[in-house]
């Protein structure tokens, strides 16, 4: 079943992805990274009956801008740009670690940068 904003079947949405990149279905696996057809042809002749996460994700990887959510559960569009693209690659980063060290360093700017926001709320109220 499809509504207007849901496409369901995963072959639809392998071939919708290769619609908006411009390439063949065939084409496809090579801009995914693969080594060969297979995991594509897998979904496309229904020996893959979903689009896996581990599958998502590597596109994402390769091809920022195929959305996540078209992949996973079929939602349109079927491709981001801007800040969405960002949130998603953001949130599927390749095993990206950050240390504590990092982490206390932007929570000191942070803090700062709300400092500098309180003193001059600070002013503002003494203007009036």
């Amino acid at each position: 079943m499809e509504n207007n904003n849901t496409i369901e079947d995963p072959k639809q949405r392998i071939q919708m992805i290769a619609d908006a990149l411009g390439v063949t279905v065939n084409g496809l696996w090579k801009l995914l990274g693969y080594k060969s057809n297979s995991v594509i042809s897998s979904i496309m002749y229904g020996k893959t009956k979903s689009i896996t996460a581990a599958f998502a994700k590597n596109a994402i990887a390769q091809l920022p801008q195929i959305n996540y959510l078209f992949l996973i559960d079929g939602k349109l569009p079927v491709l981001t740009h801007g800040e969405i693209q960002q949130v998603q690659q953001n949130m599927i980063a390749p095993n990206e670690t950050i240390s504590l060290q990092q982490i206390a360093a932007k929570l000191d700017v942070i803090s700062k940068t709300q400092i500098k926001i309180l003193k001059k709320l600070e002013e503002l109220d003494k203007r009036k």
